[in-house]
């Protein structure tokens, strides 16, 4: 196991956690979904592809430049459009674990292409995980249906992205990765606003802190060290691992945005975090199933 991958991938989970405090801001201040995601996007790319021409990084080519287009353009953009529009409907803790079961749907679909290898540390973490999310959806007060059925889609379509990436994580350097996706996505969400003049700026300058933390911090960032924390450690064990970005949401919504969390919901809420430990303890290199 990679200290250096396990350490990435829990960067990225602060990161990425982070993002519905940031969302809760930016549309207290007039903010809608679509322009949030845009803005996201846009200022991603933005920092960057400032940062990959500063360095030289070659960008992909062919095939790859083409996959990694589609991912961001498509199943990354709908995957964030559904994350924040869910939040319009329910808690952010209640859509941060709702998104989270996408470890479930990485491990079902790695297990069905044969793609990577399954064994029993990756069994339990995916069963610890799986009763963590029971557990605190039977504390209730998550929120309407509608807001919880977009936070799984957005975990369904997350699950389908990440183990795509995984598969092309070899192909080129991740900055380029992530700069393509973004401004992939960039590129696709604003199409779409501009066809449907759906734009709805920050207001204030709170507001817009609030969308450049998104860009930067819970975008940007957050993506790169996805992608090279995946390189070392693969698309299951990345997935389990990054199940404490929940745990990271539900804090800060407790304390800066006054969500109040069960008993039985933090006993839900360790669970995921024994999930991810399981899967970053020293051990043998899981046999396939």
């Amino acid at each position: 196991m990679s200290f250096m991958g396990s350490l990435l991938v829990a960067g990225s989970a602060a990161g990425f956690g982070s993002m519905a405090l940031f969302a809760h801001y930016a549309y207290a201040d007039g903010v809608n979904p679509g322009t949030l995601t845009f803005l996201r996007f846009l200022i991603g790319a933005g920092l960057l592809g400032i940062w990959v021409l500063a360095r030289g990084i070659a960008l992909p080519r062919g095939r790859v430049l083409a996959a990694y287009a589609l991912m961001g353009g498509g199943l990354y953009c709908v995957a964030a459009w559904c994350y924040f529009a869910a939040l319009q409907y329910a808690s952010s803790g209640g859509v941060a674990l709702m998104l989270y079961t996408y470890p479930l749907f990485v491990a079902g679909i790695a297990a069905a292409t044969g793609n990577e290898r399954f064994g029993r540390r990756e069994r339990l973490a995916m069963g610890l995980a799986a009763i963590g999310l029971a557990l605190a959806l039977g504390g209730g007060g998550l929120g309407q249906p509608l807001g919880l059925a977009l936070g799984v889609l957005a975990g369904l379509l997350y699950a389908v992205y990440l183990v795509a990436g995984n598969r092309l994580g070899g192909s080129c350097d991740p900055f380029a990765a992530a700069f393509v996706v973004l401004a992939s996505a960039a590129t696709s969400n604003g199409l779409m606003l501009a066809s449907g003049g759906g734009f709805a700026l920050p207001q204030s300058e709170q507001g817009w802190l609030a969308v450049v933390g998104i860009g930067f911090f819970s975008s940007a960032l957050a993506l790169v060290a996805l992608f090279a924390g995946m390189r070392r450690l693969g698309a299951t064990r990345s997935a389990v691992l990054s199940t404490v970005e929940p745990l990271i949401t539900i804090a800060l919504g407790c304390v800066f945005l006054g969500e109040a969390w069960s008993a039985l919901q933090w006993l839900g809420s360790l669970s995921i975090v024994a999930a991810a430990l399981a899967i970053t303890l020293p051990g043998k290199t899981p046999q396939a199933a």
